[in-house]
C-alpha cells in the first residue's frame, strides 16, 4: 500500500472514530421546568403576533422580518443581572400594559368597533407578569375628558403593536438566554 492511500485509511478512521465519540457525547437539553417565564414569554410573543395579524389595519405597515430563533453567547450566571434584567421586563410588561389597557378603553367607546384589542394578549401580558413575581406600585391609567379621535388611536394601536412585538421579541430571547443558562 503507498504512504499517500495509508495516511488517507488513517485519516478517514480517525475522522469516523471521532465523529462515533461525538454522537455519543451528551447533549444539553433545559429541563422544561428549569425557567417558567420562557413558556410564558412564547405565549406572549405569540398572542402579539396573533394580534397583529387580526388586525388588517396593521398588515399594511409591516416592513420588518424577525428572527425568532436567533442563538446567544456563552451563558453566564450571575444572579443579580438576572435580578435586574427580569425586573426591567416586568417594568416594561407593565407600561405596555396600561397603555394597551388605556388604548382597549377609547376602542370600546368606538360605536363601529372596527378595531379592538384581543383579551387573549392582555391576558397573556398578565400571566408573564404574575410568573416574573415582581412586586411594584401600580401605575396609574390616564384618563382624559376630552373627545377620543378613534382614527388616532387606531394608528397608535398599530404603533404600539409592532413596538410590542419587538419587545416581546426581546424578552423571548432574553428568556431563552437565561433558560438555556
Amino acid at each position: 500500500m503507498c504512504p499517500a492511500r495509508s495516511l488517507l485509511l488513517v485519516a478517514t478512521l480517525v475522522l469516523l472514530d471521532h465523529l462515533s465519540l461525538a454522537r455519543n457525547l451528551p447533549v444539553a437539553t433545559p429541563d422544561p421546568g428549569m425557567f417558567p417565564c420562557l413558556h410564558h414569554s412564547q405565549n406572549l410573543l405569540r398572542a402579539v403576533s396573533n394580534m397583529l395579524q387580526k388586525n388588517e389595519s396593521c398588515l399594511n405597515s409591516r416592513e420588518t422580518s424577525f428572527i425568532t430563533n436567533g442563538s446567544c453567547l456563552a451563558s453566564r450566571k450571575t444572579s443579580f443581572m438576572m435580578a435586574l434584567c427580569l425586573s426591567s421586563i416586568y417594568e416594561d410588561l407593565k407600561m405596555y400594559q396600561v397603555e394597551f389597557k388605556t388604548m382597549n378603553a377609547k376602542l370600546l367607546m368606538d360605536p363601529k368597533r372596527q378595531i379592538f384589542l384581543d383579551q387573549n394578549m392582555l391576558a397573556v401580558i398578565d400571566e408573564l407578569m404574575q410568573a416574573l413575581n415582581f412586586n411594584s406600585e401600580t401605575v396609574p391609567q390616564k384618563s382624559s375628558l376630552e373627545e377620543p379621535d378613534f382614527y388616532k388611536t387606531k394608528i397608535k394601536l398599530c404603533i404600539l403593536l409592532h413596538a410590542f412585538r419587538i419587545r416581546a421579541v426581546t424578552i423571548d430571547r432574553v428568556m431563552s438566554y437565561l433558560n438555556a443558562s
